[in-house]
């Protein structure tokens, strides 16, 4: 009987420390207030642990994805900037917009990424 009751005490204490990182509370202060509901400094390392790589694993994802826009918004600008340049027409709006787009798109992606 005492596994059911771990297992039940985890989940609820994941579920509160997931509500409280969703409130962007730190992961100290997430940790002193689970150790108010709780005593076993095991289950708190270990749901602090848990909470940690679902939280980076989701800005990882999220930075990714910029990235890949980024990327893909600097390729068109480059490749709009050298038809353009080829046929003398102006470029300046195309090579400036999509690269700032890109830029900020990339800086946006690293931060997420990086932390």
């Amino acid at each position: 009987m005492q596994p059911i009751e771990i297992d039940d005490e985890w989940e609820n204490l994941y579920l509160f420390a997931k509500n409280l990182l969703e409130n962007h509370i730190s992961f100290h202060e997430i940790e002193k207030q689970l150790l108010e509901k709780t005593t076993n400094q095991i289950l708190v390392t270990d749901i602090i642990k848990q909470i940690k790589q679902v939280h980076y694993a989701v800005k990882r994802k999220n930075g990714l994805i910029k990235l890949g826009i980024a990327s893909v918004s600097l390729l068109v600008g480059f490749l709009i900037t050298c038809f353009n340049f080829h046929s003398n027409q102006s470029f300046t709006v195309v090579m400036y917009s999509f690269t700032s787009i890109g830029l900020a798109l990339l800086f946006w992606g690293l931060y997420e990424i990086i932390g």
